[in-house]
């Protein structure tokens, strides 16, 4: 149970398959090496995920999973399902800058990769909300709350 948060009945750990691709695709503009592996990542389920991790304590989080209100897990679901929209739009345009080859490849992949992800953040912010606290900030977008934070750096 040491992987469940129990203000939530979350486990953090699934949200490694996000930050994984989040920190490939900051480092890509001086990286290009990490293209392949940005093109081969792929999102996966809370469920999925816990179904194949080898962590102690997997059976665990997927039995507790089970039990969340079901209100909450389908809004934990769909905060997931925007996340992973956000990476797979992300893996698909570097993917298609990769195979243009333009002249200004550079700069075409720095700016897919910022704009990815200011937006992978925002709804990065609003999972570890929810696995962290077990509801999001009232009365503030997550997006909103990602903006102020890069604006401010």
């Amino acid at each position: 149970m040491a992987l469940v948060n129990p203000a939530s009945g979350l486990a953090n750990d699934f949200l490694n398959v996000y930050n994984e691709i989040l920190m490939l695709i900051e480092l890509l503009p001086t990286m290009p090496e990490l293209a392949d592996d940005i093109a081969a990542w792929r999102p996966t389920s809370y469920r999925a995920y816990f179904m194949q991790s080898p962590l102690p304590g997997s059976a665990e989080a997927l039995s507790v999973y089970a039990r969340l209100d079901p209100g909450f897990r389908a809004l934990f679901e769909a905060s997931v399902e925007k996340l992973a929209e956000c990476g797979v739009g992300a893996v698909d345009a570097i993917s298609r800058a990769v195979a243009s080859g333009a002249a200004d490849y550079g700069e075409q992949i720095s700016e897919i990769c910022a704009q990815a992800t200011a937006r992978m953040r925002g709804r990065l912010h609003a999972a570890e909300l929810l696995i962290n606290h077990g509801h999001l900030v009232e009365g503030r977008d997550p997006q909103a709350i990602a903006n102020e934070l890069f604006s401010a750096a």
